[in-house]
């Protein structure tokens, strides 16, 4: 970081975002007017099927410096801010999600954490507008991931924060495939800080389904975290346990009906056993499964495919 004007990145994910474009660049368009700092926006189209990118192009006239990077493809939220990381050229790197459900206005505060001496600010939500099982499934998950992952990164945290360019170079270097970007830039380490705020409702329609959001959620924790399969060596001692604590009390009952007792006792023969078998089976396939996606993820990255593929990029510089 430098004393004189230092360049802010702000790097926004795009997918079918159409319904908040406008919105979006308005508000970020009112951030730029800060003149104590040099703005730039990074949008990264993440493979749109509607019009979002020449909505986009229609406001841009709107931002004093900024850069449109096309992707190919869908490839992922996740590469999606790795390639807006990687084409972003600032001092400090801002994540923002192009919903606005985190604010922009609070990035002032953020850069005023940064310049007093913080090399990553997280933003920490302290209420959001989702209801019922969205809401359920949100909490649940960062409880779980705080659990799984000895506390990689702040509770109720997401996307949104900022990075120091130290920050930024060491995410680049990471070689990694299986991309969670909220943990790794807080496992990198240095000075960091948290703001905290309320997350407001999505603008326009929700993109992620239940099923999306618990793909991603399952990513995330299988990607900063092997407490699963230890869980497999717990399960495994505890069924282990239960089968010989069950063993030496058929036994034990079978030594006291030839002594003359408990003769009215009918130990379960075919029945006990059949659930047996399919319970242990049904724990078997699940840890397969566990282990498999582990195997899954070595897979992915042995291969070393890309991150992302550009389609092509604009920009503008002042």
């Amino acid at each position: 970081m430098n004393d004189s004007k230092p360049i802010i990145s702000i790097v926004v994910p795009l997918f079918n975002e159409e319904e908040s474009i406008e919105s979006l660049v308005a508000r970020l368009a009112a951030l730029a007017t800060d003149a104590k700092h040099a703005w730039e926006f990074v949008f990264v189209d993440d493979g749109s099927k509607d019009r979002t990118l020449e909505t986009l192009e229609r406001s841009l006239d709107r931002l004093p410096r900024w850069k449109v990077v096309k992707l190919s493809r869908n490839f992922g939220q996740q590469s999606a801010y790795r390639a807006g990381l990687d084409a972003a050229s600032g001092d400090a790197v801002v994540f923002l999600d192009a919903d606005l459900q985190d604010p922009p206005e609070r990035i002032p505060d953020m850069i005023d954490l940064w310049r007093s001496g913080a090399r990553l600010v997280v933003g920490q939500r302290s209420s959001r507008a989702e209801t019922g099982l969205r809401r359920v499934l949100f909490d649940l998950f960062h409880r779980l991931f705080f659990w799984v992952t000895n506390g990689a990164m702040p509770k109720d945290s997401g996307t949104f924060g900022l990075m120091d360019r130290a920050v930024v170079e060491e995410l680049k270097r990471l070689p990694e495939s299986n991309l969670f970007l909220p943990a790794l830039r807080c496992w990198v380490g240095f000075q960091q800080a948290a703001i905290t705020y309320d997350r407001a409702a999505r603008e326009g329609q929700p993109k992620q389904s239940l099923g999306k959001l618990f793909n991603y959620a399952w990513d995330g924790i299988t990607s900063f975290s092997i407490v699963p399969l230890k869980l497999i060596s717990v399960l495994g001692l505890a069924l282990s346990f239960g089968g010989f604590t069950y063993a030496v009390v058929l036994i034990a009952i079978k030594l006291a009906q030839m002594l003359g007792y408990f003769r009215e006792l009918v130990v379960p023969g075919f029945t006990t056993l059949a659930v047996a078998v399919f319970f242990i089976g049904g724990v078997q396939l699940v840890c397969l499964g566990l282990i498999g996606e582990y195997l899954a993820k070595v897979y992915r990255e042995v291969k070393g495919r890309p991150h992302y593929i550009i389609e092509h990029q604009k920009s503008k510089r002042p």
